[in-house]
């Protein structure tokens, strides 16, 4: 199946061909940066949308959509680099741009199916159970405290093991 990224018309948005004068650009047409140009243009500003492709047609059209908190480098890593305040900023950006799509997708009534789901973060082959209690650890002096240890995730034909 496509990610819904792939259905896009690409043939509506044309190459720029000439100078254009406006107060922001913003490069990179995936889900950060479509909504901060909406953001900006909202707040009437006048916006260019530069992106090497179509819109929502790079790391964003390879995903499913999701929009999570979690982090692909892990809470622990991000604290141990730059500071529990930092890991805790990241939580509350994280959090605050998800609820700012939501808000975006009912206040234009955009029929996408928006849900919010659990997620689940489990180990790859190989790691160690530790990962995950230091991942919670961090997670929650982030400030993400409905994160919780489960023994499994709730998929019948998938043995994530603890998660």
């Amino acid at each position: 199946m496509d990610s819904v990224w792939m259905e896009l018309p690409r043939s509506a948005f044309p190459p720029l061909r000439e100078d254009l004068h406006v107060q922001v650009c913003v490069v990179g047409g995936g889900i950060a940066g479509l909504t901060s140009a909406y953001l900006l243009s909202r707040a009437g500003r006048s916006v260019a949308l530069l992106d090497d492709g179509a819109p929502g047609s790079g790391m964003t059209q390879m995903s499913t959509g999701h929009l999570t908190c979690m982090l692909d480098d892990r809470f622990f890593e991000l604290e141990r680099l730059r500071g529990r305040e930092a890991a805790r900023l990241a939580a509350e950006s994280h959090t605050a741009a998800i609820e700012r799509i939501a808000a975006i997708v009912a206040g234009e009534r955009i029929d996408c199916d928006l849900a919010r789901l659990d997620g689940y973060l489990f180990l790859a082959p190989g790691d160690v159970p530790e990962t995950l209690e230091r991942e919670l650890e961090a997670a929650r002096r982030a400030g993400l405290h409905r994160v919780t240890r489960q023994e499994r995730a709730p998929f019948p034909s998938f043995d994530s093991g603890p998660c």
